[in-house]
């Protein structure tokens, strides 16, 4: 059976679905080759998106630019602004996760106007996360509230609840950020109870934890603790190491609210052998920063200068919005040291 242009693009999408790159790739070549892609631009603009795609995720990133440029340029070029908007957002997509956020920013901005033309507000919500996130690394959090709740009423007025959750998580995270503690627990609850509805473990097990986080800001560790208990249970079905390396950090800075340094060096030193054994630098970092924490509190200034040290590389290599931070915290241990030596 001969199968179109379109039919064959169809076909690689669902091979992209289960993970079979390889397959889609001689499909969405395929489809170059048939006679309506000559003529067809959108059609020719599809197959390059999804060519973008497959380089995208087999690390190739200058094919897969390549690729997204031309299905823009393809897609401009005949006025289907929805197609280069999907077009530059994964291009934006895949700058944000190689680190490159300027570039990301820039491109989530054209995107965004694209799909606003487009009116297509589910599309323009996706992209405004992307840039909401980008403003979060970047320490701005007031920035990024803006932009998550203008993401947010996208994916209100199309319905996507689930999506709604997420980004509420994100809101609630941001204002965790700067202390705003009331505004943080109003948009963590609001976005547990979507979870809840839509049985998504995996944000359940997010909001678990950050709440714990935040009653830890609050003081409450019994309430902390009772979260950190819920969400190891969660750990258990969801088997992920990256929520397991968050769940590690919170529940070390709860031991050390309650005097119990040995047990968060424990916790952490499981952690950070766990973060370095799946390559999660930024955890990694988070950990080497925590436990230069109950390093000092232990009076070990040594230990703990080494691991705020190792922590600060590793923030500046994954732009860690601890950095910060951890500089401050340094700076601090090593006027105590001098003072000490002076005295």
């Amino acid at each position: 059976m001969t199968h179109d242009a379109r039919q064959l693009l169809d076909l690689a999408r669902d091979w992209m679905k289960q993970g079979n790159t390889t397959v889609a790739f001689q499909l969405l070549n395929e489809a170059l080759k048939r006679k309506e892609t000559e003529t067809d631009k959108i059609v020719r603009g599809e197959i390059s998106k999804e060519i973008g795609r497959v380089h995208m995720q087999t690390g190739e990133w200058n094919r897969a630019e390549d690729a997204y440029n031309q299905a823009t340029s393809l897609f401009l070029e005949n006025g289907h602004f929805k197609g280069a908007a999907e077009s530059v957002r994964n291009l934006a997509n895949m700058k944000f996760q190689l680190g490159q956020f300027n570039d990301s920013n820039s491109l989530c901005e054209k995107a965004v106007n694209w799909a606003t033309n487009s009116g297509d507000f589910q599309l323009r919500a996706t992209i405004l996360n992307t840039q909401g996130a980008i403003k979060s690394i970047e320490g701005k959090q007031k920035e990024s509230i803006k932009i998550f709740k203008l993401c947010l009423s996208d994916f209100r007025r199309s319905g996507n609840r689930l999506r709604e959750a997420y980004v509420l998580h994100n809101i609630g995270l941001a204002h965790l950020e700067i202390n705003e503690l009331s505004q943080a627990a109003r948009a963590l609850e609001e976005a547990l109870a979507l979870a809840l509805e839509s049985k998504d473990t995996t944000l359940v097990e997010l909001c678990y934890q950050n709440m714990a986080k935040l009653n830890l800001r609050r003081g409450d560790v019994v309430a902390a603790r009772s979260l950190i208990k819920a969400a190891r249970q969660l750990l258990d079905t969801l088997k992920s190491p990256n929520l397991e390396a968050d769940l590690a950090i919170i529940e070390a800075e709860a031991m050390r609210m309650t005097g119990d340094l040995s047990g968060a060096e424990k916790s952490l030193e499981e952690a950070l052998v766990k973060a370095r054994e799946h390559n999660l630098l930024q955890h990694e970092a988070e950990i080497l920063y925590e436990a230069g924490l109950a390093a000092i509190e232990q009076g070990q200034a040594e230990v703990a200068r080494s691991r705020l040290e190792a922590a600060i590389t590793l923030f500046k290599k994954t732009g860690g919005a601890q950095l910060e931070k951890a500089v401050n915290k340094l700076k601090v241990l090593e006027t105590s040291a001098k003072s000490a030596v002076r005295v």
